[in-house]
């Protein structure tokens, strides 16, 4: 379920407007901005454009149509111990087996298993090839030597389906395959390492494998339902995850997040929800670097409580349906390379940073994060400094509706930052280290709603050729939280209103309806806070004489770096 305050359903429906105070506050001061890279607003050099991917098509294609159940033919063979089935056909197990049952052929075999339990000390279900499994009743498999063994091992494809559930208890990894296919089945896994494993084996090879979907390393959940216990990661794929239809996936990682979650924390974390990515190849295991890495969620409920990552790609991450719920120790969402999020939602309780990638680019959907540090971050990995803009990071929000409660920057870009659409409201900090905007390549605003607050000392102006009018307003006098932030136009009716989760002495917006020379009114609760009037493409208004307060970095601007982490990448 996504968690968005009230004002964000009303900022939707109702006209947004904000403009310049035009009159100073009581406080006195004219307002500047110590910590701004830009000066009080700069030039914006480079306009990013979004990102053109065909991933996930490609990683449908190559995944393929997943079997549907079929009924047990009359003629299935029935299975009632430990066995090796050797030719291809259709094998039934009901009852209690103890043993091995390894499928020595390398394709068309279809095992069903109706009420069956099967138990082994070390693999349950190994198969040399391609295998299918059909799921009719409540099954169970589980080993139990104290080595580690993976349940169900296959080296080729492994189809799961069935209306029935399964059951997996492991000592290693639930179930390992070249690639794994689950429709509409239950799968419920307890493991000592990762859930599902999807794997190609690449140990002989040397010299460096050509990346391919192809190859296989892929999981893809249609319709099923799974639910995760581990103590490694949930899903782990060498080359992609998809999670398609009405599926339900429920992950736990490593005991989940932490309650309170710190830097030290989310560097210590262990355990990914779902992990695309870093293929092995050789006898030194190698990596294989490439952007084709992917997880793709295009619809169902994904629930992820994880230790570290919640869902982590070493390439790309889209999101473009489906509702996802996040507790995680380290980031929510994770790309190293682009991070796309264009339909469905994402509620993120608790986590280090929400949103991270090199480039993130938001054109709808349902947004909330909370952070204990950036909100939505984009950066690469490689050393930044202030006022020196990464190209290869940018943040583009065209579209969908975002909420973000950072204790660290509330949007942060190593690049540029442009919003053309869609909805944002930032409570950012209340560190004047921080800012609720930070970008190293400045922020362009044409169109779209903005509303972001946080503490003096670090902030960051929106552009000045920017196509629509912004404006930025400080005080001298915080702003309590939970305070109703009320807009209010030339006949004094309320146009809009917003509680900020902290309190803040800083406050930017722009939306479409902000023209220039009309004039407004700031309410905080009851009191007027200010009259103003546009004046400027960027206009800087209020009274701010105590810019340098404790824990502001006047005269600095951009994104410092953090001790041990360059740029503010993780």
């Amino acid at each position: 379920m996504k968690k968005f305050s009230a004002p964000i359903a009303a900022a939707v429906a109702a006209c947004f407007l904000l403009a310049a105070c035009g009159e100073p506050s009581p406080s006195g001061g004219a307002f500047t901005n110590p910590g701004d890279s830009l000066g009080g607003g700069g030039v914006v050099q480079e306009i990013p454009s979004a990102t053109v991917s065909e991933g996930a098509a490609e990683a449908e294609k190559a995944a393929g149509e997943i079997a549907s159940a079929a009924e047990i033919p009359a003629a299935a063979i029935p299975v009632t111990s430990a066995t090796v089935i050797a030719e291809a056909g259709d094998y039934v197990v009901s009852g209690t087996v103890e043993g091995k049952i390894e499928v020595a052929a390398e394709s068309g075999v279809r095992l069903f298993l109706q009420n069956a339990a099967i138990s082994n000390a070390k693999k349950v279900i190994e198969s040399a090839g391609d295998l299918t499994l059909t799921l009719v009743g409540e099954n169970t498999v589980g080993n139990t030597n104290a080595e580690g063994s993976n349940t169900v091992d296959c080296a080729g494809r492994l189809t799961v389906n069935g209306t029935g559930s399964l059951a997996v208890t492991a000592t290693k990894n639930g179930i390992s395959a070249n690639s794994i296919a689950v429709r509409d089945a239950t799968l419920t896994v307890n493991a000592a390492k990762d859930g599902l494993h999807a794997e190609i084996d690449y140990d002989s090879a040397t010299t460096t494998p050509e990346f391919s979907y192809e190859a296989g390393g892929w999981v893809v959940i249609n319709g099923a339902k799974l639910t995760a216990f581990c103590q490694n990661d949930g899903i782990q794929a060498d080359t992609f995850v998809l999670i398609r239809g009405e599926s339900a996936v429920d992950i736990t990682t490593n005991g989940g997040a932490p309650q309170t979650i710190t830097e030290a924390s989310s560097d210590s974390g262990d355990g990914k929800g779902i992990k695309a990515g870093a293929i092995d190849w050789g006898a030194d295991d190698a990596e294989i670097v490439s952007d084709g890495y992917l997880i793709a969620i295009e619809g169902g409920a994904v629930n992820i409580n994880s230790n570290d990552d919640a869902i982590h790609s070493d390439g790309e991450l889209v999101v473009s349906g489906g509702q996802l719920e996040i507790a995680a120790g380290d980031d929510a969402l994770h790309a190293e390379a682009l991070l796309t999020f264009a339909g469905g939602s994402v509620a993120v309780s608790r986590c280090y940073e929400g949103l991270e990638a090199a480039k993130v680019e938001i054109s709808g959907g349902d947004i909330y994060v909370a952070s204990a540090d950036d909100g939505i971050n984009a950066a690469d990995g490689t050393a930044s400094f202030p006022g020196q803009a990464n190209a290869n990071c940018h943040i583009i929000i065209s579209g969908g509706n975002i909420e973000v409660n950072a204790e660290g920057d509330g949007i942060d870009s190593n690049g540029t930052m442009l919003i053309s659409g869609g909805t944002v409201f930032v409570s950012g900090p209340t560190n004047g280290g921080n800012a609720a905007l930070d970008s190293d390549g400045g922020i362009l605003v044409n169109g779209g709603y903005l509303f972001a607050v946080g503490p003096i000392g670090m902030v960051e102006t929106p552009a000045q050729n920017s196509a629509q009018n912004v404006v930025s307003f400080a005080t001298n006098a915080a702003i309590a939280a939970g305070t109703n932030l009320t807009l209010t136009g030339e006949n004094g009716s309320a146009l809009f209103t917003y509680a900020p989760a902290k309190t803040c002495r800083s406050v930017i917006v722009s939306c479409p309806e902000l023209k220039t020379n009309g004039s407004y009114a700031i309410y905080g609760g009851d009191t007027a806070l200010c009259t103003f009037t546009v004046t400027a493409r960027i206009t800087t208004v209020g009274g701010a004489g105590g810019m340098n307060d404790p824990g502001g970095m006047p005269g600095g601007g951009g994104s410092p770096m953090r001790p041990g982490f360059p740029g503010g990448r993780r």
